[in-house]
């Protein structure tokens, strides 16, 4: 029996899956080995989309499918190159008729036109979900907003229900046994923490929402992509600086968990960064995830390492430059600090002036893939787009759910006094 729910848990991983080969491959061309992966994740997803709607149509006595219910489809695979230029009229141009129908639609819908992609039953609320072509391209123009989303563990579900992640213990370890020896296998499961009855951090999914913006009428008169370049990239940039704020400092209650609101504290024996300070940072994580580590900080704190000078009279050599890897910006490589990527997220405190940083954390080092962040409804924007006459136009307004939340406390850690 076709299990509707599997097939779009499974949708959900191959998104995510295609969306970090977006990340990955950054501003240049997919690589012929990710190419073909995404091209095979591309084709399951279509044959399941076909499934579903096969199984929903039956369902419902060959009567009309929800169009919220069936997701439209997917890019086609050769808008990853059209897509990597960061440039919603760059893909508008060498986009397929599918797409470009998608991209019409909003901006319709914009203008006061119908979308045929809008909910517009007489039970339904006139949203739209953001096509998908739309919202990968304004998101990868946006990524230097969303530092954390970069390096954290993405887990798209179909839903916003409250869902637990399954956790198993990183640090238990085997023990060995005489031949003959009890195996300590029993109906309590002793032995393990957490026991591997799977338990772990359950997960909501708080809505976030862009605050509504006035569209003049006059708007119309420009292109689909001025009008969706401007108004719905302006809402959708509101949405992942919020995103990013809380995915670093929110404190789990009310509100998605920061990364750096349980990750573990190392207290340094200096009130003044310097780069032993921070080498000193990373190797208080313990060594199962120094390997994937990463470091963040802010603008200011990074300008100010890459600003430490050699110290000799009159000699002003960086210290970071001489001494570590540079990135590469044509290629889109992150700068290095003692061999570990250095991703700058403004979200997080800054040191002061002269390196002092008391009362604040400026830095944190780690393993992000222990922190995982949830996108509820498959990370998709849902968009309302309703009439003001009172000023002649009309309004837009956002909302995306997700939540965060540290698996392993341990595997990051932040720096403090």
């Amino acid at each position: 029996m076709f299990n509707v729910h599997e097939a779009n848990r499974r949708k959900a991983e191959l998104r995510a899956d295609m969306a970090k080969m977006h990340r990955e491959a950054g501003d240049k061309a997919l690589t012929s080995v990710q190419q073909k992966q995404w091209n095979e994740a591309n084709a399951e997803i279509c044959d399941l989309e076909s499934k579903i709607a096969k199984h929903e149509a039956g369902a419902a006595d060959g009567g009309p499918q929800s169009v919220i219910n069936v997701e439209r489809s997917f890019m086609h695979a050769d808008t990853v190159r059209r897509v990597a230029g960061n440039n919603l009229r760059e893909l508008y141009a060498r986009a397929t008729p599918d797409e470009r129908a998608q991209i019409d639609g909003l901006a319709a819908t914009l203008s006061g036109r119908i979308n045929a992609s809008a909910d517009l039953r007489p039970s339904g609320d006139g949203g739209l979900l953001i096509p998908s072509v739309i919202q990968i391209a304004m998101e990868r123009t946006y990524t230097a907003f969303s530092p954390v989303v970069s390096v954290a563990r993405l887990y798209p579900t179909g839903d916003g229900e409250p869902t637990t992640f399954p956790v198993l213990s990183d640090t238990e370890t085997a023990a060995q046994l005489d031949a003959a020896a009890s195996t300590g296998a029993d109906a309590t499961v002793s032995g393990d923490t957490p026991p591997t009855d799977i338990t772990g951090p359950q997960l909501k999914a708080w809505k976030v929402s862009s605050k509504p913006v006035f569209v003049p009428r006059e708007l119309i008169t420009d292109s689909p992509i001025d009008i969706v370049t401007e108004v719905i990239g302006a809402l959708l940039a509101r949405i992942i600086r919020f995103e990013n704020l809380k995915y670093t400092k929110g404190n789990g209650t009310t509100e998605a968990e920061g990364f750096t609101t349980n990750a573990t504290s190392y207290h340094a024996g200096s009130v003044a960064l310097d780069l032993d300070v921070a080498l000193d940072l990373a190797y208080s994580v313990p060594p199962l995830y120094r390997p994937n580590g990463v470091y963040m900080a802010s603008d200011t704190t990074i300008k100010y390492l890459r600003k430490l000078h050699t110290g000799i009279s009159g000699d002003k050599r960086s210290l970071w430059k001489d001494a570590f890897e540079e990135g590469n910006a044509t290629l889109g490589t992150p700068a290095k600090l003692h061999g570990y990527p250095v991703l700058v997220n403004n979200d997080m405190d800054s040191v002061a002036t002269d390196g002092t940083f008391a009362g604040v954390s400026p830095l944190s080092f780690g393993d992000f893939s222990r922190f995982v962040v949830r996108q509820a409804e498959n990370n998709t924007p849902y968009a309302y787009i309703y009439p003001v006459p009172a000023k002649d136009g009309r309004a837009a307004i956002l909302f995306r759910r997700s939540d965060s939340k540290l698996l392993v406390n341990s595997a990051i850690s932040k720096l403090v006094v």
